[in-house]
């Protein structure tokens, strides 16, 4: 081994809590992105007001989004996205297979496992993805350029409003996809509004402790990473993806 790349394992290994930190991250945000989509398909509340349960879920995933970005800059949390709806696309197509195998006649829940993790879980998963992916370019740029103009201050107010424009994104591209062949249009309208009330609820509830937390692992780990591409476009991201 040369001094070089002796050099470079030691510094890995002296920032190993930077990796463990990412680790907790990703396994903590892929276990939300399974709850979401599987409570998505409970609706939640009463017969005037209600929501889909992965409303309950969802926005924990913007903030864990925000403050991966904050900290490991922008293609670490775009890996994190993209592993995580592979992850998730996994479990979808697995639970299909298993719930097409044959049971025994003396099983009595294939309706409700076929309910629950069947065709309306590929679906959600699907619908999901599309929103998802608009909704976190989105924020991620409004993210990332806050965090340039303001010169990495204020992480709080810059989680706030790119998830407050973000999640209106999210919540109503999702919820049409999902539910547009399921209740009447007015009915999705309700929801949407009322599942971004929850969120926006959510994102204020937790500013401030993302904020004490991202401030003491950028101390305890010394990684702050500044990342803005020049060209932050769908076509753009789609292109960096491919030349990875």
């Amino acid at each position: 081994m040369s001094v070089k790349e002796y050099r470079k394992t030691t510094l890995l290994l002296d920032n190993l809590i930077s990796y463990k930190v990412l680790i907790i991250f990703s396994m903590v945000y892929m276990s939300i992105m399974i709850c979401n989509a599987v409570l998505t398909n409970k609706y939640t509340g009463s017969d005037e007001f209600f929501i889909l349960g992965g409303t309950l879920t969802s926005p924990f995933i913007f903030i864990l989004d925000d403050n991966v970005a904050e900290i490991y800059g922008y293609k670490i949390t775009r890996y994190m996205i993209l592993s995580g709806f592979a992850a998730q696309t996994l479990f979808t197509l697995i639970c299909q297979v298993v719930i097409l195998i044959p049971s025994p006649s003396f099983f009595t829940a294939q309706t409700a496992y076929a309910h629950i993790l069947g065709i309306s879980l590929l679906r959600i998963n699907f619908s999901g993805f599309v929103a998802y992916i608009t909704a976190n370019l989105i924020n991620s740029y409004i993210l990332t350029q806050w965090k340039i103009l303001l010169k990495g201050k204020k992480f709080w107010l810059r989680s706030l409003g790119s998830s407050a424009f973000s999640e209106i994104i999210y919540s109503g591209i999702a919820i049409l996809f999902m539910e547009i062949h399921t209740i009447p249009f007015k009915t999705i309208l309700k929801i949407i509004g009322l599942s971004y009330l929850i969120k926006i609820t959510y994102s204020i509830a937790f500013a401030g402790p993302a904020q004490f937390l991202v401030t003491y692992i950028k101390k305890r780990t010394g990684i702050d990473v500044y990342d803005l591409p020049k060209k932050f476009t769908p076509f753009e991201y789609l292109k960096q993806e491919k030349n990875i």
